[in-house]
């Protein structure tokens, strides 16, 4: 089995926090190498039963669970100074940092944070826009947290539980050094895209003076005006699945999100909600502001 070829970075997270954007502007550098699968989820996942139920089970359970195939994902790479691949649900993981530490000790670990409270209401948003969240309100959904994870539905559905960022950083700090991990903000990423990515090129060690073409920016959330449309459009359906096997994966996804975001509505966080997420992470967010040693009350407000 060859060890070769396996990350020497990784993007950990967090949801809904731009790393679809940025694992797509990775991908364009001439340097990197990039798995063809975003989300492979390994090192949550690794050797372990994929039996999730509820909406998008099968999506989490699709999710590369064995060494080998895993590793065939980068067979590909040839001669690029880095190797990478983007999985959200690393930071939300208990056991990915042990398991990250075991098979690649050197890892760079790269995380971008977004308000937890707005990132709460993005990944219901987001829930909805794939069709996968039964319910309309979203405080509805955060009281029903207890019950799905008791059902065993896949963690999309623990809003409340992602974005707790201090507590899933410090697992990593146990076990890695501090200059092995890079962390920055949504906001930033969002007003100046350049400057972060130079910083992320920097720390992986390829050319930081690459441009990366930074025109589309993917997957918007919302609440469908036609469920009907989404559902076509997000599940698998004659139609799309004969569009798939003759557009390029990349060319197919800009199509389906350009339909997608004509169909959705952003309507605003309630203030109920608002609350509820403020009452429950605001610890949280002050632990982080202290390790961060960055002012986030901002996010409390």
């Amino acid at each position: 089995m060859n060890m070769d070829k396996i990350p020497n970075f990784l993007v950990i997270g967090a949801a809904r926090a731009g790393t679809t954007a940025l694992y797509m502007y990775l991908k364009q550098h001439p340097d990197i190498f990039m798995s063809a699968v975003k989300e492979t989820n390994f090192f949550a996942f690794e050797d372990e039963p994929l039996d999730f139920e509820g909406p998008g089970s099968d999506y989490v359970n699709n999710s590369v669970h064995e060494l080998a195939d895993y590793l065939a994902l980068f067979a590909n790479a040839s001669g690029q100074i880095a190797i990478g691949e983007v999985s959200p649900l690393y930071l939300f993981s208990q056991k990915a940092p042990e398991r990250i530490r075991y098979h690649i000790p050197d890892a760079k670990l790269i995380a971008i944070l977004r308000n937890p409270i707005e990132q709460a209401f993005s990944h219901f948003l987001y829930a909805k826009r794939q069709a996968l969240e039964p319910l309309d309100d979203f405080i509805a959904a955060l009281k029903a947290e207890g019950q799905r994870q008791r059902d065993h539905w896949q963690p999309l559905f623990q809003y409340s539980q992602f974005p707790k960022y201090h507590r899933q950083l410090q697992r990593y700090q146990a076990v890695f050094p501090d200059d092995q991990i890079k962390i920055y903000l949504y906001e930033d990423f969002e007003s100046d895209p350049v400057s972060v990515l130079k910083s992320v090129f920097s720390f992986i060690g390829v050319d930081d003076t690459f441009r990366a073409d930074l025109t589309y920016r993917p997957n918007a959330g919302g609440v469908p005006r036609s469920d009907l449309l989404q559902n076509v459009l997000m599940r698998p359906h004659a139609i799309t699945g004969i569009l798939g096997r003759v557009v390029p994966e990349e060319l197919k996804r800009r199509i389906r999100d350009a339909i997608s975001n004509r169909n959705l509505e952003r309507p605003e966080l309630q203030e109920s909600a608002r609350e509820y997420l403020r009452a429950e992470l605001r610890m949280d967010i002050l632990q982080l502001q202290t390790l961060l040693r960055r002012d986030l009350s901002a996010w409390l407000d």
